[in-house]
């Protein structure tokens, strides 16, 4: 298995694909071992490397307070153990907010930035608050966290559609909905409601793509609004469905790879 070790961190990651580099950082809770959807507009056209947080999936961290800086830092670490000068970055939710710290704290290891349902942080531009949701009983997160994917499921609504999203969202995020969340999970969360970047976003330089879903509740289009405003080079897209718009509307991924060959004729 692949792994990179650094500062009492070990890394897991994995690459495939052929083509310019590019990073995918991925949100809370998530785990390689998991299925995951081919996205053949990425697949088939980069050299794509994922890989799992500290803590979570198979990496693991010696750390017992884990900061912003310190994902955004595994990130860079990983690029330097793999010999990557510079590379386009796709931050997803959480992601995205490392992808933020990354692209301040270590500007010269990101060519282009894409900013997917994500949050500035701040008082007025917080991401919605998971310490609360682990908090409730196992049902009632259930319905908290359906009714933040996606604002347009209410708790008042009803029928199969309903019961269908909720089967997909907890087969999709099987980490958040344990009787008993992991470690990891708990240090990433925590680390996650100290997210804030919002007077900070005027130091990312780098050519930003910021997407979002229009029905979002966990990355209101209010924030992405904020990030656009804040981010000097930055385009802001918004497209059908909620926090899971990247695998609802097919031009989600048509804008972002689009966006990642403007200027490379061989995509």
């Amino acid at each position: 298995m692949p792994f990179v070790k650094f500062s009492g961190t070990k890394i897991y990651y994995e690459r495939a694909g052929t083509g310019r580099d590019l990073l995918i950082i991925s949100g809370t809770g998530s785990d390689l071992r998991l299925p995951r959807q081919p996205v053949p507009q990425i697949d088939d056209h980069f050299r794509v490397l994922r890989y799992d947080h500290r803590g979570l999936g198979q990496s693991s961290a010696e750390d017992e307070d884990i900061s912003m800086a310190n994902f955004a830092d595994d990130a860079a670490g990983l690029l330097q153990m793999l010999n990557i000068d510079e590379i386009d970055v796709i931050g997803i939710s959480f992601g995205g907010m490392v992808a933020q710290h990354l692209a301040i704290r270590h500007p010269k290891l990101v060519r282009k930035l894409i900013l997917a349902c994500t949050s500035p942080g701040g008082s007025t531009h917080s991401s919605a608050n998971l310490v609360e949701l682990m908090n409730l009983a196992l049902e009632e997160r259930q319905r908290s966290w359906l009714e933040m994917f996606d604002t347009r499921y209410q708790s008042g609504t009803k029928g199969e559609h309903f019961v269908y999203l909720l089967e997909k969202l907890i087969k999709q995020n099987p980490s958040m909905f344990p009787n008993d969340a992991s470690d990891g999970l708990i240090r990433q969360i925590r680390a996650r409601s100290g997210h804030d970047l919002s007077e900070e976003l005027g130091n990312i330089s780098q050519p930003c793509l910021i997407v979002g879903g229009k029905y979002d509740g966990i990355a209101p289009p209010k924030n992405l609004h904020y990030l656009s405003n804040q981010i000097l080079y930055s385009q802001l897209r918004f497209f059908e469905g909620g926090h899971s718009f990247l695998w609802e509307d097919d031009l989600a991924w048509e804008t972002i790879s689009a966006f990642l060959a403007e200027d490379d004729d061989t995509l």
